[in-house]
């Protein structure tokens, strides 16, 4: 029992891990204009790629066509930038990664295991929901595409939150075969 205890832990450990790691490959591709939009206007399309760890902490994106002028920016050598605001969807899947490696610790299976279950399915939740945010859609003006480290991130989450669910099932069944501890033996007669 304390072997599956140990190798549970240690799969649950690897998953969150590795979920958190996978913020920092990319995670979106923005491209400013069309293709047609900047063939028009003689515009180089510049696409940005931005990491989960940018989506979660917030970071500068670079503006490569300006569509205030009628051929792009004034300066074509300038870059400008602007902020790029945190993703609240992309901060909660990196919260439930490093809330399903706290959960390591808790000492109660079926809570850790619930607790990791959840973890799993919040981070997956979050990662669809991130998808289809309209504020990550504006940032992208016409196009957003979601790169590889999304889908690893988001395969992960489900993984975590699928392998958890079913060890909580298996859990549950064992602690149900269980046999009922014997009654307490009643202390022996004193000899006064």
């Amino acid at each position: 029992m304390a072997n599956t205890e140990v190798a549970s832990k240690g799969a649950q450990g690897g998953l969150f891990l590795l979920a958190g790691l996978c913020f920092l490959l990319p995670f979106v591709s923005l491209s400013c204009a069309s293709e047609e939009a900047a063939e028009g206007m003689e515009v180089e399309v510049g696409d940005q790629t931005l990491s989960g760890l940018q989506l979660v902490t917030g970071g500068e994106r670079r503006e490569s066509f300006d569509p205030s002028g009628p051929r792009g920016p004034s300066d074509p050598d300038a870059e400008p930038e602007f902020e790029v605001p945190a993703e609240p969807f992309a901060v909660i899947a990196f919260a439930s990664a490093l809330a399903g490696l706290i959960l390591i610790f808790v000492r109660v299976t079926r809570t850790r295991l619930l607790g990791a279950t959840i973890a799993g399915a919040a981070g997956a939740g979050s990662l669809v929901l991130l998808a289809m945010s309209p504020t990550l859609r504006a940032l992208g003006l016409s196009a957003v595409a979601l790169q590889y480290g999304f889908w690893v991130t988001l395969g992960v989450f489900g993984l975590a939150a699928g392998l958890h669910l079913v060890q909580l099932g298996g859990h549950r069944r064992t602690t149900m075969e269980r046999p009922p501890a014997p009654p307490p033996r009643p202390p022996p007669p004193s000899a006064s």
